[in-house]
């Protein structure tokens, strides 16, 4: 008899990674205290989608992926890039949500099992949250290095969405018919 395998999509193979990679996380997470994700109340208001303690996981992100070189740029937080990402992922499809909310919780637990240590990404100083993106951008698992370019890439959508940052590029603004006078 001929057995013939399920083709797995490029969505079901990422979701399977990160979730795979959830449950091996897991044990790391188990006896830990899952506290201390608060915010202030005014951003738990204006939260869509991301929990308080997705919102802080992707602050966390933001901050390293869009620390400034000099102290002329904005900073992640000035700019409100994780508060920017929420409202972003309410126009994209659930399953999308899904995804990005699964990897920030990997991102959050299982970076403590890729490193062999024992804290949450959030609580990492700056210099281990760099060496930890850093192993995401040139892991040898193709779930990781594409987790890391989904993060990237929305902090970099967040960010840059802010006047504030267009002069970091050379962007001088969106260009406005002028009006007959």
């Amino acid at each position: 008899m001929l057995h013939l395998r399920p083709v797995w999509t490029r969505r079901r193979f990422l979701r399977a990674g990160i979730i795979g990679g959830i449950l091996l996380g897991g044990a790391a997470v188990v006896g830990r205290s899952v506290s201390g994700y608060h915010v202030d109340a005014a951003i738990a208001r204006r939260l869509r989608v991301l929990s308080p303690k997705e919102y802080l996981i992707m602050q966390a992100v933001a901050r390293r992926v869009m620390a400034p070189d000099d102290g002329g740029a904005p900073t992640a937080d000035q700019v409100e890039v994780a508060l920017a990402v929420d409202a972003y992922l309410t126009k994209v499809p659930p399953a999308v949500v899904r995804d990005v909310r699964a990897l920030l919780q990997l991102v959050e637990h299982g970076s403590s099992l890729f490193r062999f240590g024992g804290t949450r990404f959030s609580h990492l100083a700056a210099d281990e949250q760099d060496a930890t993106l850093h192993d995401w951008a040139r892991s040898s698992l193709t779930v990781r290095r594409r987790g890391f370019q989904a993060l990237r890439t929305l902090s970099f959508l967040g960010y840059y969405r802010d006047d504030r940052t267009w002069s970091l590029l050379g962007y001088s603004g969106p260009m406005l018919p002028r009006r007959a006078g």
